[in-house]
């Protein structure tokens, strides 16, 4: 198969920047594109082992490059520069979390969106909000989430230790009272928020989709203790100890 140059590659991810709809497209392009990766100068080990670095949020992750340039220039000469095709990467290093060209801030990929660009070709869209003191809506007191989704859930935070506590509630905006949804508020250490959100939008989205199920998720800190619109009636805490 033709690999996908470098110049493409860097053209649909400009592409998929400022059009969401392209980013499908995008990955489809990574798994098959040459890319390029860091390993240390003089490492006798029998395997290829990959050098990571601490992201800011505090997570290790492994760096890869759209092109050999910007993978030297980032490497300043105290590590070795690989070329492999993207699905050979990710495929080689089950467990991490990757991103690419960081010095261009560019995207974080977790091991579950790997596990799914690897097996479908794409990874599940996100659109980001955030709950605020200002944030407004209505909870219902009585929740009727689908009966197949308190267990799937419960069974993906299991596998997931940093999420403590998990919370349901179907919300609404004031303004619009009927037009209900499902929200999902996660107990979890800001350095791990990111990844816990994106992880449960990776796994559930197909099925919320197929079902026609509408589905929001937010975190809060619990070290900060429980957020007043948890404490309301008609929410339920499906996974996780109760928070003193």
């Amino acid at each position: 198969m033709t690999k996908v140059s470098t110049a493409e590659l860097e053209r649909r991810l400009e592409r998929a920047r400022t059009h969401r709809e392209e980013e499908p497209a995008f990955f489809r392009c990574l798994l098959d594109a040459w890319v390029y990766a860091h390993v240390p100068l003089s490492d006798d080990h029998p395997r290829v082992r990959l050098v990571q670095f601490r992201h800011p949020d505090g997570f290790y992750a492994v760096p890869f490059f759209t092109s050999e340039a910007k993978a030297r220039f980032a490497g300043r000469g105290v590590v070795r520069t690989v070329r492999l095709t993207g699905r050979e990467l990710l495929a080689g290093t089950p467990g991490a979390t990757f991103m690419l060209n960081p010095n261009d801030g560019g995207c974080v990929l977790y091991p579950e969106e790997v596990d799914a660009l690897l097996k479908t070709g794409t990874v599940a869209r996100i659109e980001q909000f955030h709950l605020n003191d200002d944030t407004s809506f209505l909870v219902s007191d009585q929740a009727d989430p689908p009966v197949w989704l308190m267990p799937y859930l419960m069974g993906l935070y299991a596998q997931l230790q940093f999420v403590r506590v998990a919370y349901l509630l179907e919300v609404a905006p004031p303004q619009s009272p009927a037009e209900r949804t499902l929200l999902i508020a996660l107990g979890v250490a800001p350095e791990h928020a990111e990844r816990a959100v994106r992880a449960t939008i990776t796994d559930i989205q197909p099925l919320c989709a197929h079902n026609d199920v509408a589905l929001d998720i937010t975190t809060f800190d619990p070290a900060k203790g429980l957020p007043a619109y948890l404490c309301q009636r008609g929410v339920e805490r499906f996974y996780g100890p109760p928070l003193n």
